[in-house]
């Protein structure tokens, strides 16, 4: 099953980040993942509702303290998506709220490794599978 990854980060240096830990997780495990990049919250709005990801692997600097509020908002108006968010260390308070805004998961940046993302792709890719199927 192939997964659309749609990672929303502000900064060219979080974005490579990502990058790299998408990469050395695939190569742990060849999952079928193919993933783009939204730098702003606009883009990542537009990206979303027109249908261009399945999972979203969100920078909480793209919306900082609105975060919770935007992510609660996004899946409303987009039951479907996955979100996973990755957060500063010192806001690991805010789980509670992600996980009341409809996010899959949240973890600390400084905690996040390949190992972690793999673990969650594997997951929701395996609940992606399972929801086709139960539709077919």
């Amino acid at each position: 099953m192939n997964v659309r990854l749609l990672i929303a980060a502000p900064d060219a240096e979080s974005v490579d980040l990502y990058q790299t830990l998408v990469r050395s997780a695939l190569r742990l495990l060849p999952l079928d993942i193919n993933a783009a990049y939204a730098a702003s919250r606009d883009e990542l709005i537009e990206r979303v509702g027109a249908h261009q990801c399945d999972v979203v692997l969100l920078d909480w600097e793209i919306a900082g303290p609105a975060t919770p509020d935007f992510l609660h908002t996004l899946a409303q108006a987009h039951p479907g998506l996955r979100t996973i968010v990755v957060m500063p260390l010192q806001l690991r308070q805010y789980r509670q709220c992600l996980w009341e805004a409809g996010v899959c998961v949240g973890l600390p940046k400084e905690h996040l490794d390949q190992e972690w993302l793999l673990s969650m792709l594997c997951l929701i890719t395996r609940a992606m599978e399972r929801e086709a199927a139960a539709h077919a």
